[in-house]
């Protein structure tokens, strides 16, 4: 199925360094959920770029291969951006470079607005942003060692009375940077308090190269307010994909047509077991299977029983059976259904 967000802005392709961007939503990079198999998934129903899930150049210089998984993509999945985490410049720089000659991304982006415990409390994350002269290393060493866009992911500061996205948004495009993604909030905010749709406007109207919002889109209607209120160049969609990721075509939660959740949802399993094995591919799979099985009508503690099957054969066999259960689908509106 073909389809499109219905926007009242007018979204225009742009570009990223020399990497198109022709589509106005974007998944965001999730840890836990990212993987190659949902990139693909959202990829093919309009995501117009693919993250991976954070990389920790630690461990790519230690040369482990527990980051490798997270590096791994299909070529459907073009253009992929490989995030990369970390709190030492040069550690980082080494690291992309090695990265870059195996795997081949298209753009690489260096996470500065992760606010989780573990990675600011090492410096990392959202933290570097209270460090605006090791942003400057970062920037200007990754934009001079690849030929490929250097883009990075921001939040407004760490807190109410440190937002210095406007200085950050300026050192990354005077320092080369090819684009900037801007999660309207603070550290300390974390994703608990109102978006504020007016950095994201200033931001864009202070810089050159292309700004993303993000931040709480959880309906087409947000989005395009998104877009027409800071006139960013798209928008980057986090959790609400989770439970939604036709948004990518267009489609609200309640507008998504069975056939399209049926291929979709059966896709998103098979491809999960392929990519992580029959056993964990089950497992990884829970926390999404959870968020398609509350579309039916099916008691929460049903539910919990299925996802916490730990056969992976019975786990599929009950899943799809339900699934393919028409008659327990819900939806309010139903006027796109294409059957």
């Amino acid at each position: 199925m073909d389809r499109v967000p219905q926007l009242s802005h007018s979204f225009r392709p742009f570009l990223i360094g020399d990497v198109q961007v022709n589509n106005p939503f974007i998944l965001a990079p999730m840890d836990g959920i990212s993987d190659s198999p949902f990139r693909l998934i959202t990829r093919e129903l309009g995501s117009a770029v693919s993250y991976t899930e954070f990389i920790n150049t630690m461990d790519v210089v230690s040369h482990g291969v527990s980051y490798e998984k997270r590096c791994f993509f299909s070529e459907a999945e073009r253009p992929v951006v490989f995030q990369l985490f970390d709190d030492d410049p040069a550690r980082m720089i080494k690291a992309s470079l090695k990265l870059y000659q195996r795997w081949k991304p298209d753009i690489i982006d260096v996470n500065m607005g992760c606010s989780v415990r573990h990675v600011v409390n090492r410096g990392a994350g959202a933290e570097l942003l209270r460090h605006p002269n090791k942003i400057i290393e970062i920037v200007d060493g990754l934009v001079k060692v690849h030929s490929i866009p250097i883009t990075i992911k921001i939040r407004l500061g760490w807190d109410e009375l440190s937002k210095n996205y406007l200085e950050v948004g300026r050192i990354a495009q005077d320092y080369g940077a090819s684009a900037i993604t801007l999660h309207a909030r603070t550290k300390e905010q974390n994703f608990m308090d109102p978006i504020d749709l007016e950095s994201i406007a200033s931001l864009k109207q202070s810089l050159q190269i292309p700004v993303i919002g993000n931040g709480n889109i959880q309906s087409i209607k947000d989005a395009d307010q998104m877009f027409e209120y800071t006139e960013c160049d798209a928008v980057m969609i986090g959790r609400a994909a989770i439970w939604n990721p036709w948004i990518f075509s267009g489609f609200d939660e309640n507008e998504v047509p069975y056939s399209l959740f049926l291929e979709t949802v059966k896709k998103h399993l098979e491809t999960m077991k392929q990519f992580h094995g029959p056993e964990k591919g089950c497992i990884v799979f829970r926390k999404f299977a959870k968020k398609y099985l509350q579309k039916f009508s099916i008691p929460a503690e049903r539910i919990v029983e299925i996802i916490t099957t730990q056969d992976p054969v019975q786990f599929t066999n009950t899943f799809f059976h339900l699934i393919e259960n028409k008659n327990l689908y819900v939806r309010s509106i139903t006027k796109h259904d294409d059957e």
